[in-house]
């Protein structure tokens, strides 16, 4: 069985994928580190991450803010700015749904060996995510 580590935003309306991107990364979230980007546009199904040159990165979130791909599934991977802990931020079709997938370094709590410290990724993502129409969350970690 695998880990899943995920927080899952819920919108009281379809929030914009530019938009929802350039406010994480205007909250000092950045893109991991080295001279490439990971995105996804889940254009089959098979959810095929594609890698771009960091210099690319506003093509990136135009083609994954692109209104074609409003069915789909499109994402990104960032890290938080106080370390090495990031992870996918996936947008799902119809755009009222933003997970947040804890995959890279997922920061564990102080005293286990198992448990991520979810309140420390809600302490960074909500006070980014609220003013877009931030209506629920829900977090699931399955070590």
């Amino acid at each position: 069985m695998s880990r899943t580590v995920d927080i899952d935003f819920t919108f009281g309306e379809p929030i914009s994928v530019a938009e929802a991107l350039h406010a994480l990364l205007s909250a000092e979230l950045r893109t991991p580190p080295g001279d490439e980007v990971s995105y996804l546009v889940d254009e089959d199904g098979m959810f095929d991450w594609q890698n771009a040159a960091i210099s690319e990165l506003d093509e990136v979130i135009s083609r994954l803010a692109d209104k074609r791909w409003e069915d789909r599934v499109v994402g990104l991977t960032l890290l938080l700015a106080d370390g090495p802990h990031g992870g996918d931020f996936l947008f799902h079709p119809g755009r009222t749904t933003v997970s947040f997938v804890a995959a890279v370094h997922p920061k564990l709590l102080p005293w286990s060996s198992r448990f991520c410290d979810l309140g420390w990724y809600l302490a960074r993502l909500i006070p980014v995510l609220e003013p877009l129409g931030l209506s629920g969350i829900e977090t699931r970690d399955t070590p």
